[in-house]
């Protein structure tokens, strides 16, 4: 298990230990209200990165957010690892936190009594500093808890009463949080949309960008213009402000496979109007290419064009803002999605460059004739899923939790149909998972303000873990099993990992 995996199993282990003592960890910042606490992974990249991210959210809405940055250490980081940690901490304070957790082993070979050592060293130098400092034995990463009864507290704080050793004027962390494992969502984190997004980084990064290539018809220009008369539409359509590199390569990206010729015209005839309903360049599989902004009756253009064709006094013009409006939030929502997620997979940086990983990546997809369904192409990009991503605590778990539930009621979430079949209850199935990783591991965070509070429990996981193979795509759940985890697949593909 990586570093990082661990890191994830211990930050849910010590966010439920501190939820469990809150009056005391709180002080009078709990105002008689109730937290709750999740942890996961920073949702920017912004240096310096904390190993994970602890969030607490109080009953009371008139109580503000808790943001506490998770550093851990392993043992053959050695001694030395402590002081780097201490300092870690420090730094996470000043760029926003509102309080550090320092993880450390019990002892090491050198020294017997490490988080005293730096419980020591923080009262002396700064007793007010909001850092809180826990000390582990070694987990059993085999248990369906490795760190259940190994950590225990040694410095506690009173967040009420620490000092933010922070610049007059610094910001606090806005509160983003991502998933343990790496962002994706379904409809977006297709394979051929992240080695698009790479391979643009590396034209972007060595050739630069020539706006010159980005076409558009004088409609959406025009639409643009009664908008905002002082935007650039080119800016404006991809949502991008400058000319950092991540803008460069997002506008690359989106004109070149997303928004791109053909593809942009909301409607292709008149009298009636009819959609345009052309495909993207980005392939879903290696026989099917992405519909955007069309395909489903709530799609933006079908929407468009059922006003134009029921409605005589919604005009063109009208029509071509209301799709430019559209296709500016969903270029910020595509770019987030896809940045974000190929960043916590490690293929880039934070800086927007490729990582080694990357590199490899992008060269296995141009030697398969740039597509990246290939099998070493989807090699790669499942190991770097599973290590950096961390989509192995999410199917260990799943596993683990699954195998005790299932020993102890073989037919659980197992309901008999027509006929006596038995069938298997998915949605009731990963509610429950929902609520094992969300109220005991508080390693998963329930959000119901996204589509409506209609998405389901793990709706993108699923997707994706589908397209990578580790989930069955045509019978991903089993009776008396639960998630049908091709695990052959999994440990090859991190076997695989240590050859990159």
């Amino acid at each position: 298990m990586s570093h990082d995996s661990e890191a994830a199993f211990a930050s849910g282990e010590v966010a439920g230990i501190i939820q469990r003592n809150a009056n005391q960890f709180f002080g009078s910042l709990t105002a008689g209200g109730i937290w709750t606490l999740c942890s996961g992974r920073e949702g920017s990249a912004a240096w310096p990165l904390a190993d994970g991210v602890i969030k607490a959210e109080n009953s009371k809405k008139t109580v503000a957010a808790v943001n506490i940055a998770f550093e851990y250490k392993r043992q053959n980081e050695g001694v030395h690892g402590m002081l780097t940690a201490l300092g870690q901490s420090l730094a996470y304070v000043e760029k926003g936190y509102d309080a550090s957790v320092v993880c450390i082993p019990k002892r090491y070979s050198s020294h017997n009594a490490p988080g005293e050592h730096l419980k020591r060293i923080i009262e002396a130098t700064a007793p007010n500093a909001p850092i809180a400092v826990y000390v582990y034995d070694a987990p059993n990463m085999a248990d369906i808890r490795p760190f259940l009864g190994k950590i225990e507290c040694v410095r506690d704080i009173d967040l009420s009463k620490t000092t933010v050793p922070r610049k007059a004027g610094g910001k606090k962390i806005s509160g983003q949080i991502s998933t343990v494992w790496a962002h994706v969502r379904e409809g977006m984190s297709h394979p051929d949309a992240f080695f698009r997004y790479c391979q643009a980084v590396k034209v972007v990064s060595s050739v630069g960008e020539r706006r010159t290539d980005y076409k558009l018809p004088n409609e959406p220009i025009e639409a643009v213009k009664c908008i905002d008369s002082d935007a650039d539409p080119i800016l404006y359509l991809s949502n991008t402000v400058g000319d950092a590199l991540k803008d460069k390569t997002w506008r690359y990206v989106w004109y070149h496979y997303y928004f791109r010729d053909e593809q942009i015209p909301i409607f292709k005839s008149r009298s009636p109007y009819t959609v345009n309903d052309s495909e993207t360049m980005i392939r879903i599989n290696e026989n099917q290419n992405q519909r955007l902004f069309s395909g489903r009756k709530d799609s933006i253009k079908n929407k468009i064009v059922d006003k134009l064709n029921a409605d005589s006094n919604y005009t063109e013009n009208e029509a071509w803002e209301d799709y430019v409006k559209k296709v500016r939030k969903d270029a910020h929502s595509y770019r987030e999605v896809i940045d974000s997620g190929l960043f916590q997979l490690g293929l880039i940086d934070a800086d927007g460059f490729l990582t080694n990983h990357g590199f490899k990546y992008v060269s296995a997809c141009e030697k398969a004739g740039n597509n990246p369904y290939a099998e070493e192409p989807m090699n790669i990009l499942r190991a770097v899923s599973l290590q950096i991503g961390q989509y192995d605590v999410f199917l260990y778990t799943a596993h683990k939790y699954s195998r005790k539930r299932f020993a102890a009621y073989f037919d659980d979430f197992t309901r008999k149909r027509g006929g006596n079949e038995p069938e298997f209850q998915a949605t009731d199935y990963l509610e429950w998972l929902n609520e094992v990783l969300t109220n005991q591991l508080h390693m998963y965070r329930k959000s119901t303000t996204r589509a409506g509070g209609t998405r389901k429990p793990f709706q993108a996981e699923m997707s994706y873990l589908k397209k990578l193979g580790f989930v069955y795509q045509d019978e991903s759940f089993r009776r008396g099993i639960g998630l049908n985890i091709d695990w052959p697949l999994v440990e090859s593909s991190l076997v695989f990992f240590n050859s990159l």
